[in-house]
C-alpha cells in the first residue's frame, strides 16, 4: 500500500514538472512568434513610400568630409593661439546647408551657429527597417543645444536650429507630403520636458516659407499655412505637433487622441512614439490633404522604425483650397516658450537620411470647396510653353 502510494505521489510530481515544461516552451513559441510577427510588420522607408502616390523625391545631400558649426569655429579660434590662421576649409554647416538644401530665401531662420555635420556617432547600430534608398555619406547632421537653451525665439541663449527647405520649388503646393529621417540621442541625453523634432509645412504657392509662422504661437487659421512637426517629451515619449486650423469645440479636438490648447500647437498620438537614447530611430511620417478645404478629413500617419503609431483621418490642414504642402520644416530645440524648458547642460542630437517625398500637386481653389467658387487649374512650365509655341507658328 505505502510502495503505491509513493508511485503515485512521483507520478503526479513528474505530471507536474511535465506540464510545466509544456507551459514554458509554449510561453517561448508566442514570444519568438509576437517577435517574428512584430518584424515581419515593420517596412522599410521604400515599402511606406510605395504605398502612396508620390510623384517625386528629394534626399538631403551629405557633404564628402566633415564640417564645423560656427559656433565650434569661434570656440577653436577663440583657444587657437594660431588665431590668424585662415583655416582650408572655412564654409560652415550653416553655409553648406543654404547652399545645398534649397533653404527657403537661401537663409537658415534660427540657429545658423549650431550646424555642423560629423562622423556617425552611432555607426555600430542599425535603424529597424531602414530604406534602401539613402545617403552613401557615412556623416551625418549635428545640432548643438548649448546649456540653458530653449525655443531660439526667445530664448536668452540660442540653441537648436530651424530653416524651410523648397527643393521642390514654391510655386506649385502638392496635395500629399512624406518626410521621412533617422534621428539619434546621445546616452543619458536629458529629455527635461520637451524639444521639436523636424516636419514639414503647407503654405500658399510662392510663399517661400509659412506667412504668419504657424509656429512659435502663431495659430493656424487655414487660409495662409500650417505645420506639422515631431516632437520630443519628458522621458522620451513623442507625439506628431500640428498648427492646423481647429478650435477646442472641433470633432478634432474632441479627439482622445488630440490635446488642443489656444496659445501653442496640438498634441496628437502623445505617448504613441518612445524615442531612446544611445543609437537611431528612423521616423516616417506621411500626410494628405484634407479635401475639400474646410473638412475635418486629412490624413496623418506616423511609422517609428517601420511600424504604424498613430494613424488620424480627421486632420483639418487648412480652410483654403489655395494652401497646400510645400516643403521641409526643419525645426529642433528644446521647448516650449519658458525656462524650464532649457537644456541644463550642453546637448548634441543628430540626423540622418532625411528624404521629403510629394504627392501630385494640389488642385487649388479659392473658399473652402462648397458652392461656386472659382476653380483654378495648375498648368505646368512646360504646357505653358507649348501653347505659346502654338500661338507664335499660327500668328507669326
Amino acid at each position: 500500500m505505502l510502495l503505491r502510494s509513493r508511485a503515485a505521489a512521483q507520478s503526479r510530481t513528474r505530471r507536474t514538472w511535465l506540464l510545466l515544461h509544456m507551459i514554458v516552451l509554449t510561453s517561448q513559441c508566442l514570444s519568438a512568434a509576437t517577435a517574428v510577427t512584430a518584424e515581419a510588420a515593420a517596412l522599410t522607408r521604400d515599402q511606406i513610400y510605395a504605398q502612396g502616390e508620390f510623384v517625386k523625391n528629394w534626399i538631403a545631400p551629405m557633404p564628402s568630409s566633415p564640417i564645423q558649426s560656427i559656433r565650434s569655429m569661434r570656440s577653436n579660434n577663440n583657444n587657437n593661439n594660431n588665431s590668424d590662421t585662415t583655416p582650408a576649409t572655412p564654409s560652415s554647416g550653416e553655409e553648406y546647408i543654404v547652399q545645398s538644401w534649397v533653404t527657403s530665401s537661401r537663409s537658415i531662420e534660427m540657429g545658423g551657429n549650431d550646424i555642423s555635420f560629423v562622423k556617425d556617432p552611432f555607426q555600430a547600430t542599425t535603424t529597424t527597417a531602414s530604406s534602401d534608398n539613402s545617403s552613401s555619406s557615412d556623416l551625418v547632421l549635428q545640432i548643438e543645444y548649448p546649456k540653458g537653451s530653449y525655443a531660439p525665439s526667445v530664448g536668452p541663449v540660442e540653441g537648436g536650429a530651424q530653416f524651410y527647405s523648397t527643393p521642390f520649388g514654391d510655386k506649385t503646393p502638392y496635395s500629399k507630403m512624406m518626410i521621412s529621417y533617422d534621428v539619434g540621442f546621445p546616452d543619458g541625453f536629458n529629455w527635461v520636458l520637451g524639444g521639436k523634432l523636424p516636419g514639414v509645412y503647407g503654405a500658399l504657392p510662392n510663399d517661400g516659407s509659412p506667412r504668419q509662422g504657424c509656429s512659435g504661437g502663431n495659430q493656424s487659421n487655414g487660409e495662409s499655412c500650417f505645420t506639422m512637426r515631431l516632437m520630443w517629451r519628458r522621458n522620451g515619449i513623442g507625439e506628431a505637433y500640428a498648427y492646423v486650423p481647429a478650435d477646442g469645440g472641433s470633432a478634432f479636438c474632441k479627439d482622445s487622441s488630440v490635446e488642443c490648447n489656444n496659445q501653442f500647437g496640438k498634441s496628437i498620438g502623445r505617448g504613441q512614439i518612445r524615442f531612446q537614447a544611445g543609437g537611431w530611430t528612423r521616423m516616417d511620417m506621411i500626410m494628405a490633404l484634407n479635401e475639400p478645404a474646410g473638412h475635418n478629413n486629412g490624413t496623418l500617419q506616423v511609422y517609428i522604425n517601420g511600424l504604424l503609431v498613430i494613424d488620424m483621418d480627421n486632420v483639418p490642414y487648412r480652410r483654403s483650397g489655395m494652401v497646400g504642402f510645400e516643403g521641409l520644416m526643419f525645426s529642433s530645440f528644446f521647448g516650449g516658450n519658458d525656462p524650464p524648458f532649457a537644456t541644463p547642460v550642453d546637448a548634441l542630437v543628430f540626423f540622418k537620411n532625411i528624404q521629403l517625398s510629394a504627392g501630385p500637386p494640389s488642385h487649388l481653389y479659392e473658399g473652402t470647396g462648397s458652392g461656386s467658387e472659382r476653380l483654378i487649374l495648375n498648368v505646368s512650365a512646360a504646357v505653358l510653353t507649348i501653347m505659346l509655341g502654338v500661338m507664335a507658328a499660327v500668328f507669326l
